[in-house]
C-alpha cells in the first residue's frame, strides 16, 4: 500500500483536486476591486472633466459565507481522497491475492503434469509387463497433453494479475512482482499447507456495524454534503441583500477653472432579479442532501451485512476444504494411483479420481480468493482493518 499511495495515478489526481478546492478558498477571501473612473465630455455645451473612485462593499456576510463554502469543499476533497484511498487499498489486496492465488494455481497444475508423467511410466511399466493393452498408455499420454496445455492459461492468468497489480501500484505493467504473504497465501497441498491461515478473527455484525457508523467516510461524506448545502443556502440568502458603493472624486471646469469633490453612494436594486431562484435551488439541494445522507445510512447498514455475510460463508466453506475435502482428496488419489499401480483397477478410476481431485483444488483456489475478496469488502465496508479489531468482543 505504500507504494500505490506514492504512484498510483488516481490517487495523485485526488491530491490535485485537493489544492484546486484550495484555490478557491483564496478566491472565496476576496472581496471586490475597486472602480476608477473617467468622465469626459464630448461637444461644446458641456466642459467639465470628473474623475471619481468607487469601492463596493458587500453586505449580508457574502464574504464569511463564501468562505464556510470553501472551506468545506477542501474537507470535501480530503474526504473523497481518504475514500479513493480505501478503494485503491481494497483494489490492491484484491489484485495481490489474484496474483498470489494464480501463481499457487500455476504451481498446482506442474505438479498435475508430474502425477501425469507418473502414470505414464506406471502404464508403459504394466505394458511391458503384459498387464495392459496398448490402449492404456495411448490414453493416460493424452491425459498428459491434456494437462500439459493448462499451463499456458495459468501462465496469461499470472501475466493479467500481475498487469492489473502493477497498474495499481503506479510500475510499468510489464515488472514481475512475487507475493512475500507467505503466511497468509501458503497453498501448498503437499506441504500440508492447504489453506491461508485466517488473519483474525471476524467480529460480530452488530460489532461491524457500530464500526462501520463511526468510521464510514461515505456517511462523513454525506454529512458534510449536508453542511455544504447549508452554506451555499446561507451564501444565496446573503445574495439577496444588496451591496453598496462608496464613491469619492472631483469634477473640474478647464472653462472656468473652477473644481468640485464629489461624495456619491450607489446601491443595487433588487427589482429585476431579486435572486428568490438561487434560494430556492439551494432549499431544494439541502433537501436533497439530507434524503441522500439517510439513503447513504442504509446502504452503508446493507453493505455491512452482505460483506459480513459473505465473509462468514467463505471461511465456513475454506474450513470445508481444509478440514475435510482436500485431506480426503489426496487420499482418493494416492490410493487410486496404488491400486492401479498393482493392477487391482483400471485406469477409468484413476482418471475419474484424479479429475475429481484436479476439480476440487480449482474449487479450493476459488473458495480461497472468494475469502480474501469477502474480507477485503468487509474492511472497505466498515473503513477499518479487521486486525485492529481481532479482540474485539462480540455482543450478546
Amino acid at each position: 500500500m505504500v507504494q500505490a499511495e506514492a504512484n498510483n495515478p488516481q490517487l495523485q489526481a485526488a491530491r490535485r483536486s485537493i489544492a484546486v478546492a484550495e484555490a478557491g478558498t483564496t478566491i472565496a477571501d476576496v472581496g471586490p476591486n475597486p472602480r476608477l473612473a473617467l468622465d469626459a465630455p464630448v461637444g461644446l455645451a458641456e466642459t467639465k472633466r470628473t474623475f471619481s473612485l468607487e469601492q463596493p462593499f458587500e453586505l449580508g456576510g457574502k464574504r464569511e459565507a463564501r468562505l464556510n463554502l470553501a472551506r468545506n469543499q477542501v474537507r470535501a476533497a480530503q474526504l473523497q481522497l481518504d475514500i479513493l484511498r480505501w478503494r485503491i487499498r481494497g483494489d490492491v489486496r484484491q489484485a495481490y491475492a489474484e496474483l498470489a492465488i494464480a501463481q499457487a494455481a500455476r504451481r498446482q497444475v506442474e505438479r498435475t503434469v508430474e502425477l501425469a508423467q507418473q502414470l505414464v511410466e506406471i502404464a508403459r511399466k504394466r505394458l511391458a509387463a503384459g498387464d495392459v493393452a496398448e490402449a492404456d498408455l495411448i490414453q493416460v499420454r493424452f491425459v498428459l497433453e491434456r494437462t500439459r496445455q493448462r499451463l499456458e492459461p495459468t501462465a496469461n492468468r499470472i501475466r493479467q494479475a500481475t498487469i492489473r497489480l502493477d497498474t495499481l501500484l503506479g510500475e510499468p505493467t510489464d515488472d514481475s512482482i512475487e507475493p512475500s504473504d507467505r503466511r497468509v497465501f501458503s497453498l501448498s497441498v503437499e506441504e500440508n499447507r492447504i489453506a491461508p491461515e485466517a488473519p483474525q478473527a471476524i467480529p460480530d455484525l452488530k460489532v461491524l456495524k457500530a464500526l462501520a457508523q463511526e468510521h464510514r467516510l461515505d456517511l462523513s461524506l454525506a454529512a458534510l454534503q449536508q453542511r455544504l448545502s447549508d452554506d451555499q443556502l446561507t451564501l444565496a440568502r446573503a445574495g439577496q441583500i444588496p451591496n453598496i458603493s462608496l464613491a469619492t472624486g472631483f469634477t473640474w471646469d478647464p472653462a472656468n477653472q473652477t473644481t468640485a469633490a464629489l461624495l456619491g453612494l450607489r446601491i443595487d436594486l433588487p427589482i429585476f432579479n431579486p435572486r428568490q431562484g438561487e434560494v430556492n435551488q439551494a432549499i431544494a439541494t439541502r433537501s436533497l442532501a439530507e434524503v441522500q445522507r439517510k439513503v447513504m445510512e442504509r446502504q452503508v447498514e446493507q453493505e455491512v451485512a452482505a460483506a459480513y455475510a459473505d465473509a462468514r460463508t467463505a471461511e465456513r466453506l475454506l474450513k470445508q476444504d481444509r478440514m475435510v475435502l482436500l485431506p480426503q482428496a489426496e487420499k482418493v488419489l494416492d490410493l487410486a494411483r496404488k491400486s492401479y499401480q498393482f493392477g487391482q483397477t483400471g485406469l477409468g478410476e484413476v482418471l475419474i479420481a484424479q479429475q475429481s481431485v484436479q476439480d476440487q483444488r480449482d474449487a479450493y483456489y476459488n473458495d480461497v480468493l472468494a475469502y480474501q475478496t469477502a474480507l477485503g469488502s468487509l474492511e472497505r465496508a466498515v473503513n477499518q482493518p479487521l486486525a485492529s479489531y481481532s479482540d474485539a468482543p462480540t455482543t450478546p
